[in-house]
């Protein structure tokens, strides 16, 4: 029997399909310029209780061009009552992206020897852990009347995390005291918001002949001898 054989043959075929594509990226990316702020006068600025406090304002430009007149303020200073008070100045350029910038002012009382911005003694303070260490830092504090005999302190360890070890305002033991005829300080209430906690006690004295507070603060097993001058 004739065996018939069929040979198959396999072709490739390649089709080669072209795809033209408009590479074109108009409308998809574009430049955006930030609008960058200045402030007029001091970033911090100290102002008499009872004064009349003038903004400085800010200055803002975007892309070479002067944009301050776009400039938005919020925030208000009341220098009929002792505090600390924040501006915040911001401004958007066309694509909705803005910037800020910040403006801190201070209102105290020059006749109340009790408040204003003190500063801590580097050679009396110190905190006594497991061992004793001194304050390395004059570091600010601010004291403010409430109008209610007691007064704001910011940070009733004298600075020594907030400041000392860089860990920011989160770590400052915001505070308010009481003083009496005596000029003997009380407690009255204080909070640390970055462990959540508060002191176990303070105890101390303000002495008018020189402008000076002088406590001690028990917290978390430590002892902080703060003494606080202008």
């Amino acid at each position: 029997m004739k065996k018939n054989t069929i040979s198959l043959m396999f072709v490739a075929l390649f089709a080669i399909t072209l795809t033209c594509c408009d590479d074109s990226s108009e409308g998809l990316t574009r430049i955006t310029y930030y609008p960058v702020l200045t402030l007029n006068g001091d970033e911090v600025m100290h102002v008499d209780k009872g004064s009349t406090f003038t903004d400085p304002g800010c200055s803002a430009e975007l892309n070479g061009e002067d944009v301050s007149a776009d400039v938005k303020v919020s925030g208000t200073v009341n220098t009929a009552k002792s505090g600390v008070y924040t501006l915040t100045y911001s401004v958007a350029n066309a694509d909705g992206f803005s910037a800020s910038a910040l403006r801190t002012v201070i209102v105290t009382d020059p006749n109340d020897a009790h408040e204003g911005v003190f500063y801590v003694s580097t050679v009396d303070s110190y905190r006594v852990a497991s061992a004793t260490a001194p304050y390395k830092g004059a570091f600010e504090i601010v004291v403010t009347s409430n109008d209610d005999g007691t007064y704001h302190v910011d940070d009733l360890l004298g600075g020594w995390y907030c400041q000392g070890a860089g860990y920011g305002t989160a770590y400052a033991m915001d505070g308010t005291i009481a003083i009496g005829d005596d000029e003997k300080i009380t407690l009255v209430d204080c909070f640390l918001t970055g462990w959540g906690d508060s002191l176990d006690s303070l105890d101390g004295k303000f002495d008018v002949a020189t402008g000076t507070y002088n406590w001690t603060a028990e917290y978390a097993g430590m002892t902080f001898v703060v003494v606080l001058t202008k």
